[in-house]
């Protein structure tokens, strides 16, 4: 019967297998057997190792200058917090860092048959104590000991200038530059919304503190004594994210000089300015758009002005490209702060294939008489992220090799970047030029230039600068200049 036989096989099946498993152990070396234990000595190459094998192999952290508590970028168990009765959990830690600057630089410029020239030594020092609370709140306090309202501490090696300026020039300061509290009502007061569904993660920022806004066109202040709200992760309709920042200054506000063509270019003061904005950031699916407004009002002499600009960031195929408008008003009177300009940007950029190099073309277009709604002492005009040759070094009296101030100009640059040495290296080349016109359109004056800079990492805190620049204009006016400065880290 079917049954029977069925379970013969099956049981001589057994059987066998059974026999052939016996006779394969007994074949396995003495050797391999002690391989299985892991205690052993030969332990088998495939087998998983007891150690534990790290995901990446960091470097050692670099410590700043001071800290106390929670050590920065460490590693390890964090250590218990305090609990406030609003809620959040703090884990103080402070921490003190700063960047010294120190820089020789000198420019020679060559007017018909007379020689200009200015050799010196300058020097900066930014100073920060900073106190977190938590990741996202904490109180920023800054000192700038070393310059005061654009003047650096700065020894004269050679000056053609006549005058009774002493060889060394302190501009000792030791005013609070920056002391500001920043937060999130969210986390300051988690109590109040512990499902966080009432939108209360609304960013506050209050005190001195650096403000800038449409890459410092529109307002580039390094100290202004402001109180700012801001809401951000925002979505209406299509739009993928939105940040809107409130906010009002009354304080160590700094304007532009100049009321009429030519007569710009000095950042000063004014006590009895105050500024209202209002800053917005909107990403959507191919670009992030800023669009920003603001007022400034102060006494008849200063001027009252109006501020706006508008500006796209976005990717073309393997290209960017960011274009910004930027205009200011006269409200009333014309005071010596305020001027009626546009000013029309466009940069644009890529990575050559196969490198990791960078290759820039920046072009402007100055209206009018375009005034910021702010701008630092060292921070010269809005034209600085048009390139080298238009930007202030912010050190010493080295100003820009093309200026960088707008009315009735336009011009532009083309620079390529090179990394090397693992990016601890890199040579930037530029070549560019402007030109200058008056109200009627006519030609005043045109300059052209070339700049090079290398730059290159030393050890983990210090990097080396060195500038070299040529410029030249129709009226045969040659200047040239040559920089060496040395960053440290602290």
């Amino acid at each position: 019967m079917p049954l029977p036989i069925c379970r013969a096989n099956a049981s001589f099946t057994s059987r066998l297998l059974a026999g052939l498993f016996i006779g394969v152990f007994s074949l396995v070396p003495a050797s391999s057997a002690r391989a299985q234990d892991h205690g052993g000595e030969d332990e088998s190459n495939s087998r998983y190792s007891d150690e534990p094998i790290p995901l990446a192999i960091l470097p050692d952290r670099p410590k700043p200058i001071f800290e106390l508590g929670e050590p920065f970028l460490g590693t390890g168990t964090l250590k218990k917090g305090m609990r406030m009765p609003t809620g959040a959990v703090w884990q103080p830690a402070l921490m003190a860092f700063g960047t010294l600057r120190s820089a020789v630089q000198g420019l020679n410029r060559s007017v018909g048959d007379q020689d200009i020239n200015l050799t010196e030594a300058a020097f900066r020092f930014d100073l920060f104590g900073n106190l977190y609370l938590t990741s996202t709140e904490r109180v920023l306090v800054g000192f700038r000991p070393l310059d005061q309202d654009g003047r650096f501490t700065r020894y004269t090696l050679a000056s053609s200038a006549e005058s009774t300026e002493e060889d060394f020039e302190e501009e000792l300061n030791f005013g609070v530059r920056t002391l500001f509290f920043e937060g999130d009502l969210g986390e300051l007061f988690p109590a109040a919304d512990w499902r966080d569904s009432k939108g209360l993660d609304i960013g506050i920022s209050v005190g001195r503190q650096p403000l800038s806004f449409q890459e410092g066109l529109l307002l580039n202040e390094d100290a202004i004594d402001m109180v700012g709200l801001t809401k951000a992760n925002m979505r209406f309709g299509a739009l993928v994210n939105m940040r809107a920042t409130l906010l009002f200054g009354w304080g160590d506000i700094d304007r532009t000089v100049g009321a009429g063509e030519g007569a710009n270019g000095a950042n000063r003061g004014d006590k009895s300015a105050m500024l209202f904005g209002l800053f917005t950031e909107t990403d959507t699916r191919k670009r992030t758009v800023e669009a920003d407004v603001a007022v400034v009002l102060a006494d008849d002499l200063e001027g009252d002005g109006a501020y706006a600009g508008l500006s796209s960031i976005r990717r073309i195929g393997r290209f960017n490209n960011v274009w910004r408008a930027v205009a200011s008003g006269v409200i009333g009177e014309q005071g010596i702060h305020t001027g009626n300009g546009v000013i029309l940007t466009d940069q644009f950029s890529w990575t050559p294939h196969h490198t990791h190099n960078h290759v820039y073309i920046s072009g402007f277009v100055g209206l009018g008489e375009f005034r910021s709604a702010a701008r630092g002492p060292s921070t010269g005009g809005p034209l600085g992220g048009t390139g080298l040759l238009f930007a202030s070094v912010g050190l010493g009296r080295f100003g820009a090799p093309l200026g960088n101030q707008p009315d009735y100009a336009y011009g532009g640059s083309i620079g390529y970047q090179l990394f090397f040495k693992g990016t601890r290296q890199q040579v930037i080349v530029e070549v560019g030029g402007r030109s200058n016109y008056d109200v009627q359109g006519l030609v005043q004056t045109d300059a052209f230039g070339g700049t090079a800079r290398y730059q290159v990492a030393l050890l983990r805190r210090g990097v080396l600068l060195v500038d070299g620049l040529v410029v030249s204009t129709t009226e045969g006016d040659v200047t040239t200049g040559a920089r060496l400065e040395l960053v440290i880290q602290l």
